[in-house]
């Protein structure tokens, strides 16, 4: 088992083989992927589990968890199948920019019920299954931390 794994949009991925991370400044987050002869210039942003790749002019965001974080994520999961009420929480900290549901709307899994902005980035926060929102804990405007409530689904 490794002591870490990494995340691309919240689904478990492996390194593609081959490939290695050369730091050019780190101090900077200018590195390269280097596979034999080939090399592509990338920039890396975030700290603790929290980043942004920018590859190819795409910037796409990746978590990095530890044994201990994976454990809590795969908990949660868990949690998210069994009935009753399902407390939605902030996985980074951030500006809620725009809430999307009022209490008494019914969601589909995946849809968006807030957006947060977080290290200049916006982010979806999605239900993590359907139902009916039976609390709006947070506000457009208002800074949560990491862990902090957003909604109840029912």
């Amino acid at each position: 088992m490794t002591d870490y794994e990494v995340r691309i949009g919240g689904e478990r991925c492996n390194p593609a083989a081959g490939w290695t991370l050369v730091w050019d400044d780190r101090a900077q987050g200018i590195a390269r992927l280097v596979s034999g002869t080939a090399s592509v210039p990338v920039v890396v942003e975030g700290n603790s589990s929290d980043w942004v790749v920018t590859l190819n002019g795409r910037r796409i965001g990746v978590s990095v968890l530890t044994r201990r974080e994976r454990l809590l994520a795969d908990a949660a999961s868990v949690e998210r199948t069994h009935a009753g009420p399902t407390i939605v929480k902030a996985t980074l900290p951030g500006l809620i920019v725009t809430v999307a549901v009022e209490v008494g709307d019914e969601v589909a899994e995946g849809a968006t019920l807030l957006t947060i902005e977080a290290m200049k980035m916006q982010n979806e926060v999605r239900a993590p299954r359907a139902g009916k929102v039976i609390e709006v804990t947070v506000a457009a405007g208002q800074v949560v931390a990491t862990g902090a409530s957003l909604f109840r689904l029912e």
